[in-house]
Order: structure tokens, then sequence, then C-alpha cells
């Protein structure tokens, strides 16, 4: 079996959803020897551990710029798809190319532009609206990364339940607290201050970075030697928060530090002294199980960290309320056994999250496809300018 993974939707910016892809094929690398995996990528390096399994081949793809990604994929995956003829397509984020006809599996991370659409810019509500809801009409199996997407497929979208299967997020192996030395925490922590709160994700209206900053600046006269990290690019409508900071009496306490290589994220989550994650809406919410495998102590609102992927790991508040939140993280913050009982069970919650489970799974899914799609059938790839002929083989 060929499987072409196409990540180039999910590589413009260093997030959850490149994370989970990478995760992934980590897993597939190291369960299965058997089958092909073509990984189409427009970032060649990030696979350089990849690069030496013998079943697995890295397809780069040259772009000029990384604007409009989300329209080039469309026009240039037809092509690579002809050429390289795969049995399976998975897309694991965003919408698979329109001139894809053959068997398809494709990830949804959350209807999020559904249910808070005025979070959303106009062009991401049309391309999830039409493009992605056309690759989710035509797609054998879809993978929906919890139970609260497969729900939101369902009533938003009349998603058959059959054509869809529940696979939680993997964490990559680098991010577990026993592959990361004192040395390293201890630089991430003179790094921001000493003491620091961390928050990772973009700055955009759905994370509700806005009020997190508002708890910050209560909680600052009282924890005078406290910084707070934020990681991630801007995002949608971030101007409001960038300027918050900047008029800020404690701005010198917080941190922009934007998107940082996978190398720094482990130590950077170890050395916090909680995560908080305030989001309005996450389909799964990988920061949080990364922050308990690296044992840091999660502050989370419930629309962030459900009990489907956080169970009782984590400290869940309500954060629209900045008086609200910043009671929560005072809380982690000097309640010794809390925070003991929140690292323990993070611990033993993250550790099911494995790339092993999560590949396995998503295994299944490509071989029931595989099973269902029938046998020697003809499939086209096309775009505006030419068609491709390409046989399954089974």
């Amino acid at each position: 079996m060929r499987v072409a993974i196409d990540n180039l939707t999910s590589e413009k910016e260093h997030g959850g959803m490149f994370s989970a892809a990478k995760a992934l094929l980590e897993g597939l690398a190291r369960i299965d020897q058997t089958n092909e995996y073509i990984v189409i990528t427009g970032r060649p390096k990030e696979y350089r551990a990849l690069a030496n399994v013998p079943n697995i081949r890295i397809q780069p793809v040259k772009l000029r710029t990384w604007r409009g990604l989300l329209i080039q994929h469309q026009l240039v995956l037809p092509d690579i798809l002809g050429k390289i003829q795969p049995d399976i397509l998975h897309v694991p984020a965003f919408a698979a190319p329109i001139g894809w006809n053959g068997p398809l599996v494709l990830t949804v991370h959350d209807l999020a532009f559904l249910k808070v659409p005025e979070q959303s810019s106009l062009y991401a509500r049309l391309y999830w609206k039409y493009l992605l809801r056309e690759s989710v009409g035509r797609a054998q199996r879809i993978i929906a990364i919890s139970e609260q997407t497969r729900s939101e497929l369902v009533t938003y979208w009349g998603v058959e339940t059959e054509r869809i299967r529940v696979i939680h997020h993997a964490m990559r192996a680098s991010l577990r607290r026993t592959n990361i030395s004192a040395q390293e925490i201890q630089a991430m922590q003179q790094r921001y201050g000493g003491r620091y709160l961390l928050h990772t994700g973009r700055i955009m209206p759905r994370k509700n970075v806005g009020k997190l900053i508002e708890a910050f600046e209560l909680l600052a006269p009282c924890f005078e030697d406290l910084h707070l990290v934020l990681t991630g690019g801007t995002g949608y409508r971030s101007e409001e928060v960038l300027q918050k900071i900047k008029s800020s009496f404690y701005r010198e306490r917080m941190h922009l530090a934007g998107w940082l290589p996978d190398e720094e994220l482990g130590p950077l989550y170890a050395g916090a002294e909680a995560l908080v994650f305030p989001s309005r809406h996450e389909g799964f919410g990988l920061p949080t199980i990364e922050a308990m495998a690296c044992g840091t102590p999660v502050i989370a609102s419930p629309e962030a960290a459900s009990v489907e992927v956080a169970g009782d790991a984590v400290v869940r508040v309500d954060c629209s309320n900045a008086c609200t939140m910043a009671d929560a993280i005072a809380h982690v913050l000097t309640d010794t056994s809390l925070r003991e009982r929140l690292i323990n069970l993070g611990r033993a919650r993250a550790a099911s999250f494995t790339p092993e489970a999560c590949a396995t799974a998503t295994l299944r899914v490509y071989q029931e496809v595989l099973d269902s799609y029938g046998s020697s059938t003809p499939q086209t790839v096309s775009n505006s300018t030419q068609s491709f002929s390409m046989k399954v083989s089974l």
C-alpha cells in the first residue's frame, strides 16, 4: 500500500496541526516497515529524522511564497499526485485538492468557524464552508480528533457516522519530561525571568489571550517575580491584544516568544509554573497534553480541555472572566498539594497519547478504505491543464 500524506497545508505555521502530523509520521515509522509513505512537504528539513527510514519518502514541493498557500495547494497538488500515484491520499489538516478523485482519508480538527464565526476571517470561513465541506463529502473516511469534532460533523454537516473514526492526536516523544535535562529547564527559566506562566498558540480572538493578559495584570502585584510567556505567531485580529500588551504597566514581564523550534518546546513547558489555556473553542487542545507530559500543571477553559481529552488532570475555569481566571491561577501557584496532584494526574493522562497508538488506529483506517473502495478502478487526478490516469493497487 502506498499512502501519500499531504502535509503541505499544515506546515505554514508550527502549530498543533503540524505537530500532530509529525507525531503521526513518527508513529508510522515505528510500527510499520511494510507499507510505503510519501510525505508531501514544503519544509523537507523538518523531516530529517525520517529521511533514513526505508519505507518513508520525502516529496518536497517548491513554493515561491507561503502566502496564499491554501489556493496554491489546490493548484499544484494534482500534478504531484499524478506522478506519485498513491493508493490513498491522507490530508491531516485542511481541505484535499479538488483534482483528487481516488481513495481519500481526511482529518478534521474542528468546525470552530461555524460555532464561533465572528472569530475567523471571511477568507477562512469561505475556505472551510466550501472547500473543506466538499472534501468531507468525498472522503471515504474522516478522522475526527475528538468526540466533540465528530459531533460537530454530524450536527452541522450531517456527515454519516459510519464514515467517521475518532482518533486522538499523538504527542511527540521529545515532549516528555524524561527527555529534558535540568540544565535546559534552567536555561529557559533564566531566559524568561525565572518564574513564568505559559500560553502556547497563535494570538487570535478564539484563543482568548486578551483575558489572560487581564488576569496576569491582576496577579502581577501579588506575584512580583512572575512573568507571562506567549508563544506562537499572530493571527486574525491580533492587533488589540498586541496593543494591550504594549500599553500594560507590566509589559516588561510579558514575553512574545513567537514560534519556537521543537527542541525548545519541552524545556519551555517543563520550566513553566503552569500552562494557561483559556481558548473559547478547541477540537482537542494538544498543548494541554504536552504540558502534562512535561510535568506542568494546567489551567484551562472547559472548551479548551474537555473531559474526553484531559479528564480531571486540569483545573477548569470560566476564562471569560479575568478575575475568575486569576483566582484559579493563584490557587495553582500557591497550593502545593494541588500542584502535586495535577502533575501526577497529568503525566498519567498524557502517557496514553502516543505516536504508536495514533499510528496504529490510522493504519487501520487506511486498510478500511482500501478494503471498501473496490479494486482496479482507474482514478483521475486533474487540474485546469492536464489529467492523469492512475490505477489503485490493492
